[in-house]
């Protein structure tokens, strides 16, 4: 028989016994016990639970949780709360009564109930309502580390140089991309480099998009859904000449840059014009342990970016190095904004200001240039690569237009399809590619 464990509030008091019960979780199920003891307090702001380490599955050492009564009743999970199909919330955090605590708990294999000693602000229903949590569910979000295992937040990613990737760089087969485990491994590659090639597309015009949109819907700019990468006279914009293009990253103009870029090679027949590639992230950790002062400048000084041409006045401005640590679904933890092409003139009144910032720039486009972080190839017709657009910086050596044709097809994706789609295939696939 299941034991159980009740909390009636006396006197808006909350009195509470300690329960003992024969469950714990994995990530992802609940599993039964044959010998530990999961304990349950109740108090007047929260539920704790003391989540023992199951010996048969894999699971965190020994926790206990705090769940605010606030937090556990804007989170109920019943339909009445969450709608059942499209899993969206019935009602608004602002609804929560800020002194709303349990009259009754149960604690079951399957899961918490509570019945709450009044009703959500706002809302007709006078009843006192009564919520249900999944052992899963509150196992999810019982841990920092949990909640980072559910998001797939605690992957970490690779660094490289030359000599690195000249060792890792292995393309995937387009037949192979076409598949869900293909796909993933794509991503998982992308994720762990910011690079990954693949090989044998066909050079059609509109692959690079049919490509893009097994991730997600591309993402439009002003030069459309797609764009082509050739030398053309009187071109808009540096990458559309014949001229070498130093490392860059694409629109950073824009509020909202996109997080991934696609490049198609269709013809490649010229003299010159390999594709050149540095990850930012090397650069940024060698920045930090050797350059610290001229590090933190260019985090705390903002870049003026523009593109006033054409038709199109676009500016923004941000640091070159960003740390998103602290935003828990951030893809890296960190982004780099870098474009020269495209920097305008900086937005800064002070000379001081202004020598920090250039003395910490210098010393960051040195460290990009250094020949041991530069991955060069020349992309044949068939072969497209995919990079994270704020993290590895790309550009293209200068080539002779009069030796023959190049022609890349290029487009971009939201940064936020490539996370979704790859905590989808990641659930399937993590634990067997």
């Amino acid at each position: 028989m299941l034991a159980r464990h009740y909390s009636k509030l006396v006197n808006s008091r909350v009195i509470h016994k300690p329960l003992r019960y024969l469950t714990t979780v994995s990530s992802q199920k609940t599993v039964p016990l044959e010998a530990n003891d999961t304990e349950v307090h109740v108090d007047s702001t929260s539920v704790k639970i003391q989540w023992p380490k199951a010996s048969n599955v894999t699971q965190a050492a020994p926790h206990t949780s705090t769940y605010s009564h606030l937090w556990l009743r804007d989170n109920c999970q019943c339909p009445e709360c969450l709608h059942p199909t499209n899993r969206q919330k019935l009602h608004s955090s602002a609804d929560v009564p800020l002194d709303i605590v349990p009259e009754q708990t149960t604690l079951t294999n399957e899961g918490l109930e509570i019945t709450w000693n009044k009703s959500l602000r706002h809302h007709a229903d006078s009843q006192i309502h009564k919520s249900f949590y999944p052992t899963s569910f509150l196992s999810q979000y019982s841990s920092p580390s949990l909640r980072q295992q559910f998001r797939f937040n605690n992957m970490k990613f690779v660094t490289w140089d030359r000599e690195l990737m000249d060792a890792e760089n292995k393309f995937i087969s387009y037949e192979e991309y076409n598949t869900e485990p293909g796909l993933y491994k794509t991503l998982k590659q992308l994720f762990d480099y910011g690079i990954v090639f693949l090989k044998d597309v066909p050079t059609h015009d509109s692959k690079v998009t049919e490509v893009a949109e097994k991730i997600g819907n591309v993402r439009e700019s002003f030069y459309g859904r797609d764009f082509d990468v050739k030398s053309v006279a009187k071109s808009k914009n540096i990458a559309y000449t014949s001229l070498y293009l130093g490392f860059h990253m694409d629109l950073l103009y824009y509020e909202a840059p996109p997080g991934l870029q696609l490049l198609h090679s269709l013809k490649n027949s010229v003299t010159g014009g390999s594709s050149i590639f540095v990850d930012s992230f090397k650069a940024v950790e060698i920045m930090k342990t050797e350059h610290f002062d001229d590090y933190t400048a260019l985090k705390e000084i903002p870049v003026t970016f523009h593109y006033v041409n054409d038709g199109h006045h676009m500016y923004y401005r941000r640091p070159t190095i960003v740390d998103d640590k602290a935003q828990e679904g951030g893809s890296w933890g960190m982004h780099v904004n870098y474009a020269p092409p495209f920097q305008g003139p900086l937005d800064i009144d002070d000379p001081l200001e202004a020598a920090r910032f250039y003395k910490a720039f210098q010393t960051f486009a040195d460290i990009i240039e250094d020949r041991n972080l530069r991955f060069e190839l020349t992309l044949q017709p068939g072969q497209l690569v995919i990079f994270a657009n704020r993290r590895v910086l790309h550009g293209r050596t200068a080539f002779d237009p009069t030796s023959g044709d190049r022609h890349l097809k290029g487009t971009y994706v939201e940064l936020d399809l490539f996370k979704d789609k790859l905590r989808v295939l990641a659930e399937k696939y993590h634990n067997s590619i």
